[in-house]
């Protein structure tokens, strides 16, 4: 059975809401120039499988029926899935038709063997095709559009040698020719709401290759989920789960410091920090904005002093989430996720060469930045830069307890974890305060009192914030990683 490598990029709408404008700008691409496309038009009918890793659709073209089932191989990665497909026509009697079609091979029996919905629930699809030899590995190129979503365009190949490279040569080139970026996961395409982080549940059997694997999948999904959902409008929480994603990323790969390789620090690190820069940025003026300007109002006798300065911020917060905003539809962020997923599913594809259990890795690497913050002196006599390091080495404590929670005790995953949340949301408010003094500082229209009273805040907020920091640290117990599995 060939197993499949397919890219999967996604655009937003044309201007007329057809597919028509986006054939002809992928007409231009070198890979499809003088390949003659093939248009059909045909409706699709999802059937819910419980089998992890199965989709079944029923397709109709001119009348015939056709049972198509996909078995996605290794972590499903946004933008990329290597599978294999299945497919059988159907005749009238659907439910004996796809009886028959999970008898007709092994590996379709448990997955396929559901009832068919009661619902009839149809999807017309516009398809556009080309078949493109790319340097010795054929693609088919496959753009579709429904009523159900943003046109996507498909780049499979049969897995053969240069197969991977052949499908993400052609994605760049697209990219740089078409309004298309790596698409997110099937069920975020339509959603507009912010996406959080997926709760891991890694197999306890994992090594640390699959783990590294399916943490960064997660963090994609995330990331892309969020860049996708604004879409439509980037509001305050796109860019906190977008900060939040890249935090996560940033986490993983200081616990897996041996995957870093030249083509991630030559090809992804630099446009990674950019991004970067400009979430911290925008969410930063967020939480200047929204929260802490508010709350200097609050306590302060005169609250109408502080709308004039509420006002200049929210102009600079706006600023500042425009240039994220462009970013997500520039070809530098399209170029940055395609060389992401790329470097993922090779990372994914590769032989891991000294095997790991996850339990053993786990456990070293939270031992290590539990010590971290166990072993500091108290907080309060800490200078503010040190007492800001310490919240880091919380943070990433308490990611890396999310990443390997199913191979934590129970009481780490409950207790522990919940006080590592509070100690960097308390670490966090002194940090947020000390910040907050510096922007106050650069707005124009902010006056002496008011500068005076951010530092005075931020000076109160950190004796205050160190003193329950070190409340919290002292009475969190050790992190602890079940050794009998």
């Amino acid at each position: 059975m060939t197993v499949w490598v397919e890219v999967a990029l996604q655009s937003h709408r044309s201007g007329d809401g057809s597919i028509g404008a986006l054939a002809d700008a992928l007409q231009r691409v070198a890979a499809f120039a003088g390949v003659t496309p093939a248009s059909t038009r045909f409706t699709t009918r999802d059937v819910p499988l419980k089998t992890p890793g199965w989709r079944l659709s029923i397709d109709t073209l001119d009348g015939a029926r056709t049972l198509c089932a996909v078995q996605a191989e290794g972590t499903p990665i946004s933008g990329f899935t290597r599978y294999r497909t299945f497919a059988r026509p159907a005749g009238d009697d659907l439910a004996a038709s796809l009886t028959e079609f999970a008898h007709a091979d092994g590996a379709l029996r448990e997955p396929l063997d559901v009832p068919l919905p009661d619902s009839d629930a149809e999807r017309e699809i516009a398809r556009i095709e080309w078949r493109i030899d790319a340097g010795g590995a054929d693609i088919l190129a496959t753009l579709e559009t429904s009523s159900e979503g943003p046109p996507t365009l498909r780049l499979a190949a049969a897995s053969v040698d240069g197969a991977l490279d052949a499908v993400f040569r052609v994605a760049g080139e697209v990219i740089d020719a078409a309004p298309f970026f790596i698409a997110p996961d099937e069920a975020q395409e339509s959603e507009t709401a912010p996406v959080h982080a997926a709760r891991l549940d890694l197999p306890r059997t994992a090594t640390r290759h699959d783990a590294f694997v399916a943490i960064a999948a997660s963090v994609a999904q995330q990331w892309f989920g969020n860049a996708a959902a604004s879409h439509a409008s980037l509001g305050d929480e796109h860019v906190h789960q977008l900060r939040v994603a890249q935090r996560r990323l940033k986490t993983l790969l200081k616990l897996f410091k041996s995957y870093v390789d030249d083509a991630w620090n030559t090809r992804i690190a630099p446009d990674l920090e950019w991004f970067g820069e400009l979430l911290a940025n925008a969410r930063d003026w967020d939480v200047f904005t929204d929260q802490t300007l508010p709350a200097y109002a609050e306590a302060d006798d005169s609250a109408e002093r502080w709308q004039t300065l509420i006002a200049a911020a929210d102009i600079k917060r706006r600023i500042a989430r425009d240039a994220v905003r462009d970013a997500l539809a520039s070809k530098r962020y399209a170029r940055l996720t395609l060389a992401f997923v790329e470097w993922l599913a090779r990372f994914a594809s590769q032989e891991d060469a000294e095997p790991v259990r996850l339990v053993s890795f786990a456990e070293k690497r939270i031992r290590k930045d539990y010590r971290r913050i166990a072993r500091v002196p108290d907080l309060a006599s800490l200078e503010a830069h040190e007492r800001h390091r310490v919240r880091i080495h919380a943070k990433r404590l308490r990611y890396a307890l999310e990443f390997f929670r199913s191979v934590t005790s129970r009481r780490t995953r409950k207790s522990t974890a919940q006080r590592l949340g509070e100690l960097q949301t308390v670490l966090g408010e002194a940090n947020d305060a000390a910040v907050a003094a510096d922007r106050l500082a650069a707005i124009p229209e902010a006056s002496d009192y008011q500068r005076g009273f951010a530092r005075a805040w931020g000076a109160a907020s950190a004796r205050k914030d160190a003193q329950e920091g070190e409340r919290l640290l002292r009475s969190m117990h050790r992190p602890r990683v079940k050794r009998s599995i």
